[in-house]
């Protein structure tokens, strides 16, 4: 997507965006910022630019409350990620058809979906996008903005970090670095590495919360068997819930699938750490 989609309402309310004082917080705790990705204007997120019948803050708000129900984004992932959907196919990734029909009338009715007979495409406007990785990115760090009113940002390259610094989502919560890694595609996919990478990052950022969030509501222990197996010290991460979808160890780790939904996900973690952690005293 070119320069020339963004409209004139839609740079303002980057500008507005960046006046919250993100980079003058790193400054102070020592961080060197080499560059973070557009808080609005980003061409890499899904936006809904073509549904000209509500205003940009319209169609952004409408867009962000979609893509926070895990059903919405199984669906738009698959459509985007094949060449054509079946019904049967969706149908299949839904608790019910009527839950599949209401999903499938919003994706149609934003222009992110098409459909012929009874397959289901990606939209032309849309071709660009070939990661729903940056748009997740982005409604994490929108949900510290709009949900917490607290600075954030996406697509964050920082001096010192491991892998040229690059982390998903940074916000701070009251003075307090958060650092959030996500993972949009299955569980079964995240390599090693990955996992390697993602403990290089938080030890060398040292947030106070380092979350990786893996978006999905499948079982995520092999992945924390792996990271406890790669964790070059503290306590192992063990489940903190009866879900086991939220894990905190090695003083800092957190790991969370999206069960029941991201911002409820999300506010897990925070309450873990508010009520419990941070009061706790680590040692080498």
């Amino acid at each position: 997507m070119g320069a020339e989609r963004f409209s004139a309402a839609d740079m303002a309310r980057e500008r507005l965006a960046r006046q919250d004082q993100f980079e003058i917080m790193l400054r102070r705790q020592g961080w060197h910022l080499i560059r973070h990705k557009p808080v609005y204007t980003d061409p890499r997120v899904i936006r809904l630019y073509l549904n000209q019948e509500l205003e940009p803050d319209e169609r952004a708000r409408r867009f962000y409350e979609s893509f926070g129900d895990n059903t919405f984004r199984k669906l738009l992932r698959h459509i985007f990620f094949h060449k054509s959907s079946s019904y049967a196919d969706l149908k299949r990734m839904c608790a019910g058809e009527q839950k599949l029909e209401q999903n499938l009338a919003c994706l149609q009715e934003d222009h992110l979906v098409t459909h012929d007979g009874m397959l289901y495409h990606k939209s032309l406007a849309y071709k660009h996008i070939d990661n729903l990785g940056p748009t997740l990115e982005w409604y994490i760090s929108e949900w510290f903005r709009d949900w917490l009113q607290v600075p954030a940002r996406h697509g964050v390259a920082l001096k010192g970090v491991a892998d040229g610094g690059d982390l998903d989502v940074v916000a701070f919560v009251d003075g307090i670095r958060v650092m959030v890694e996500s993972k949009s595609g299955s569980p079964n996919q995240i390599t090693e590495n990955e996992l390697r990478l993602f403990l290089r990052r938080a030890a060398d950022f040292n947030p106070e919360i380092a979350v990786l969030l893996i978006d999905t509501e499948s079982n995520i222990d092999r992945q924390v068997e792996i990271l406890n197996k790669l964790r070059a010290g503290g306590d192992p991460l063990t489940p903190q819930n009866n879900h086991h979808s939220l894990f905190w160890g090695a003083r800092h780790i957190y790991v969370i699938n999206a069960y029941p939904g991201l911002g409820d996900a999300l506010s897990a973690v925070l309450r873990l750490y508010y009520s419990r952690i941070r009061h706790m005293s680590f040692f080498q």
